[in-house]
């Protein structure tokens, strides 16, 4: 990740130096030699220990090496149980700096004197983290705002360490299968984009009010930002009256159904419709205004799903309601782009997953017993999630396990179904349908041009009502008493909402089956007005 601003890089042998002792202070030297960061003493027996002693050395590591060992937290896809509780307990809290510390940064970022833009700015944070920390403040006309600055220095830091993580990575994985199976490179270069949004403060502020924008018809607020102060190493935003919804958790106090209702429409919608969402929706982060409504702050994590993506989940979701576990197979082994794998035996494996679910009630099943059982299953074929999916269901165990605290009662699940329905209802309406339609007309267009000969037959069968075929060998054809005869009704409904699910990305196919969703029916009313 190229550094954002004029801060000088650490060389990376000075880091290396650095990274070396303290690897040898946790008594990790028989690690460093195997991976390479030891030429010609490769001999060393490697002895990497307990989990908590990795937690340790990743703590000690600093900023960098903590939310990587954060992001491995949610790859229970990737590690074990003991190391994923393990790396769970990393804390991305650092002693604040003092306000003299930070002056030199913020006067830069401003471009002017702090008395010029604040009429008080409190030297003692709110908050303090690794790449950042929060001081409250007012600007000259009165508005109590918040102010974020990044620690000076980090940025040199972020950059050494990524580079050093990426060489250790590359030697990793040419020693060890299992660091292969983690895909160290895909990783990390998610992990390098997550590190570069949360850098730029800018970022953030941005991705705040893009969201911000979808969520305020739900009822949900987000803090306004002052963009004349907002760039790289600094934002303000306005400083919303609420209380965090942690603090309606300690205080046990009343409304938390409600809150709980809110807070996972919120997340959800975000998810299935926006496809950009708050990637760290935690109770420190979510807050009860005066007049009751929800707030989100902090936007430094942000989940994105491609619609590809979003329709992947879908059919996913589709396939293991209808107990179709081949299609559930081909979805994971697409995700994992692993090929060498026993398909009979993961399906059979699916099959039973699914089946210990069969007829459970909704409120006895949790998000995290669910994922957790998948989890194993992936590892036990060395299969792994995409990041940007392993992020979904961070978001999701985070929203559920928020939601119980709040109303132990509460279902996430069955909150996602009368959503989903109004996803597919979109797509199928009027609207849907007109911007099918628009899409259609463009395809066709696209389509005339690259084959002439396609559209020819098209018009030929149109002219005709007839569709020739040509069968090699005998045929038998069903008689119009066949019982399995499809009834066109239900042929025009399958059509309709096959197009609607593929329409938003395979643009192509799905407005042409939207289209001929009419053509089962009309082909029917023709055939009974011939008939009379």
């Amino acid at each position: 990740m190229p550094t954002t601003d004029d801060e000088p890089q650490i060389g990376e042998h000075a880091r290396l130096a650095e990274l070396l002792q303290i690897m040898g202070r946790h008594g990790l030297n028989g690690l460093a030699s195997r991976l390479g960061l030891l030429p010609g003493r490769s001999e060393q027996p490697v002895d990497i220990g307990t989990p908590e002693r990795v937690v340790a050395l990743l703590q000690d590591l600093g900023p960098v090496a903590v939310k990587l060992g954060q992001v491995l937290a949610t790859r229970e896809d990737l590690l074990g149980p003991e190391w994923v509780r393990a790396l769970s307990t990393l804390q991305d809290r650092v002693t604040p700096l003092p306000f003299e510390a930070l002056e030199p940064t913020i006067l830069t970022a401003l471009g002017s004197p702090i008395a010029d833009v604040f009429a008080r700015f409190d030297r003692e944070p709110i908050a303090a983290a690794s790449i950042a920390q929060v001081h409250g403040a007012t600007l000259r006309d009165g508005t109590e705002v918040v102010v974020k600055v990044r620690r000076p220095g980090i940025a040199e830091r972020v950059d050494a360490d990524l580079r050093l993580l990426r060489r250790v990575a590359r030697l990793a994985a040419r020693h060890s299968p299992e660091i292969r199976r983690l895909k160290p490179d895909e990783l990390l270069r998610f992990f390098a984009e997550s590190l570069t949004q949360e850098m730029d403060l800018s970022a953030e502020a941005a991705a705040c009010e893009n969201i911000g924008a979808f969520l305020r018809p739900l009822g949900i607020c987000t803090p306004a930002f002052h963009w004349d102060q907002v760039g790289r190493r600094i934002n303000v935003q306005e400083r919303l009256d609420g209380l965090p919804v942690r603090a309606i958790l300690d205080a046990e106090r009343e409304g938390g159904a409600d809150v709980a209702g809110k807070y996972a429409d919120a997340v959800l919608r975000m998810i299935i419709f926006n496809g950009r969402f708050h990637a760290d929706p935690h109770p420190g982060n979510v807050f009860v205004l005066a007049d009751g409504s929800l707030a989100f702050i902090d936007f430094g994590a942000v989940g994105v799903l491609s619609p590809a993506r979003r329709n992947e989940v879908v059919t996913l979701v589709l396939a293991i309601a209808g107990e179709d576990t081949r299609s559930v197979t081909d979805v994971l082994l697409q995700w994992s782009g692993e090929t060498d794998v026993d398909r009979q035996a993961l399906t059979r494996d699916l099959d039973a997953l699914i089946g210990q679910f069969r007829g459970a009630v909704l409120q006895q099943i949790e998000l995290a017993d669910i994922f957790g059982r998948v989890f194993a299953l992936l590892r036990t074929y060395r299969l792994a999630l995409p990041p940007d999916l392993a992020l979904l269901v961070r978001t999701l165990l985070i929203a559920e396990g928020f939601v119980r605290r709040l109303d132990p009662g509460f279902d996430i699940a069955a909150r996602a179904a009368p959503i989903a329905r109004e996803l597919l209802r979109e797509r199928i309406g009027p609207a849907g349908l007109k911007r099918g339609g628009r899409r259609l007309a463009t395809s066709l267009g696209r389509l005339a041009a690259a084959s002439p000969e396609l559209v020819a037959f098209a018009e030929r069968v149109a002219r005709s009502g007839a569709l020739p075929i040509e069968l090699q060998g005998g045929a038998v054809f069903p008689t119009p008493a066949s019982p399995w005869r499809a009834d066109p009704n239900i042929l025009s409904a399958g059509l309709l909402v096959a197009g609607a699910i593929l329409q938003r990305d395979h643009d192509v196919v799905g407005a042409m089956l939207m289209a001929s969703a009419v053509l089962p029916a009309g082909w029917a009313w023709v055939s009974s007005r011939q008939r009379r």
